[in-house]
């Protein structure tokens, strides 16, 4: 039955900000866990008179991001006034971009499921400033002003998303964009950026893509669109959709109509619940904002905020692999994250001192995605909380790439330098993990691991060769751990095989 049906579906993230002030007044733009309404002024209350002034540099990070989205920037910036009641909008209209945003027509590159390239074209990125925050209270409502006015950047893709996966991994592109950017921290678990999908589902054969919108074939009629509002996670942007596209479907199958309207995604039990009727355009009255002028972009502004762009994770992932022959898997994973990258970079400088550079790469890239990861994962701590172990770790690794140190023993000292917050360097100093290499050291460990243990050696004579790995054990046992293992077998074989 869903093979019968397309998945159409259009993004819209809204993105906070990080900037000192907010959108059009000097208030502090840091709200989270301050008191309620002590960070608001005449202009974000909206009280009568006040009158906006544009923040510089939102607007200049705004033009960032749609650099780095290969987006076209506008030469003329114009605010307009958005008219809707809400209690957590004071003026009555949001001041926001209609018809001109700074940016159109950009896009970036994401992976689908079959891990093949899929191009997500961007229609906007425009400027505009958050609402207030409602909290009910039984039959009640509060509003706290802290959070309006905050500098908000929405992203608004073409209706080109065909799953509830590529959403999920378009969402997570931009996420990782604005962080590499520093254009957000976008923690949504902060509020600081939130996804509303917009869905249609339509029967193969309907429905054409032409010059960004979707028409209908023919005598054929489309069916209308349900937009998700406020979702907070990465995780429920897929499953909020694909909780919609199968309600959806059924609704179709079962003869029933649908209505264009604003759904909720509801966490605890997982679907997606009716908020109100769809608004069009039309609906919010747009006007231009009289008390802002049009700001002009000149040539020489979008040159000069071109200068802070800096390598984003497409590009590190490119370079790593043709650079460093490292696996795309690995440079993904590294670049997960700005401070994960640069870690893995400043890294890669220590050991390429001592290796060269793809033996370092490699080493340094097996450590962070190993060890480091599995520690910064179970402890929930960040690249910046073990930035002190880096020296000491790039010791590590050369010693252990040099066959100085067992790999084994080498996890162990950092994992017990990560967790008791010692110095990785006099760990080494103090502990014993140097290789045991001399092959008559290991022969006398070998000799008697097997006078002692008859029934392994009896059994992997009859053939059950599986037995050496006990016998190996003991070796190690003996060696606190020390004896190259490689060696140690060979020793055991060559005994093994000269002893009646």
């Amino acid at each position: 039955m869903k093979e019968q049906y397309d998945v159409i579906i259009g993004l819209e993230i809204h993105i906070q900000t990080k900037t000192q002030s907010k959108m059009f007044c000097p208030c502090a733009a840091q709200y989270f866990e301050k008191e309620p309404n002590t960070q608001v002024c005449p202009v974000c209350a909206g009280l009568p008179g006040a009158l906006p002034v544009p923040n510089k540099r939102a607007i200049e990070k705004c033009i960032l991001l749609g650099l780095a989205t290969n987006s076209e920037i506008s030469k003329n910036i114009r605010f307009d006034r958005k008219h809707y009641f809400y209690p957590d909008l004071p003026k009555g209209y949001q001041i926001s971009q209609y018809d001109n945003p700074i940016c159109s027509n950009g896009f970036i590159y994401i992976k689908n499921t079959k891990g093949e390239k899929v191009k997500v074209e961007i229609e906007r990125i425009h400027q505009e400033e958050d609402v207030a925050k409602s909290l009910h209270v039984k039959n009640y409502t509060l509003i706290d002003c802290n959070k309006s006015g905050i500098p908000l950047i929405e992203i608004v893709t073409k209706p080109v998303i065909k799953s509830a996966y590529e959403a999920k991994e378009y969402a997570s592109k931009i996420r990782q964009i604005v962080r590499y950017l520093d254009v957000s921290d976008a923690d949504m678990e902060k509020g600081q950026m939130r996804c509303e999908p917009n869905i249609s589902v339509q029967k193969k054969g309907t429905w054409e893509y032409r010059n960004g919108m979707i028409c209908a074939n023919g005598g054929c009629t489309l069916n209308p669109k349900v937009e998700i509002k406020n979702i907070g996670s990465i995780s429920a942007v897929e499953k909020s959709i694909e909780y919609e596209v199968e309600r959806l479907i059924k609704e179709i199958e079962d003869g029933n109509e649908i209505i264009q309207q604003t759904r909720g995604w509801n966490a605890v039990k997982n679907i997606t619940e009716f908020q109100r009727s769809k608004e069009s355009a039309q609906d919010y009255r747009y006007c231009p904002d009289p008390d802002i002028p049009v700001i002009k972009i000149t040539k020489d502004v979008v040159d000069r905020i071109k200068r802070e762009l800096t390598e984003l994770p497409d590009e590190k992932v490119q370079r790593y692999t043709d650079k460093y022959n490292l696996s795309e898997y690995d440079a993904q994973v590294i670049t997960a994250s700005k401070e994960g990258a640069e870690f893995f970079e400043k890294l890669l400088e220590e050991v390429k001192k001592e290796l060269d550079e793809k033996t370092a790469a490699k080493a340094v890239a097996n450590w962070i995605t190993g060890p480091v990861f599995a520690h910064l994962n179970n402890t929930n701590k960040t690249f910046e909380d073990i930035e002190k172990i880096k020296e000491g770790l790039g010791k590590l690794i050369v010693k252990v790439e040099k066959k100085e140190f067992l790999n084994s023993k080498a996890k162990e000292i950092l994992e017990k330098a990560l967790t008791e917050e010692l110095d990785l360097n006099k760990l080494m100093e103090e502990s014993d993990v140097e290789i045991i290499s001399d092959e008559e050291k290991i022969k006398e460990f070998a000799t008697k691991a097997i006078e002692e243990n008859p029934n392994p050696v009896n059994d992997y004579k009859a053939g059950k060769v599986n037995a050496i790995g006990f016998l190996t054990g003991q070796v190690m046992k003996m060696s606190k751990g020390n004896a190259d293992p490689k060696l140690v077998q060979k020793v055991l074989k060559e005994l093994l095989e000269n002893t009646k």
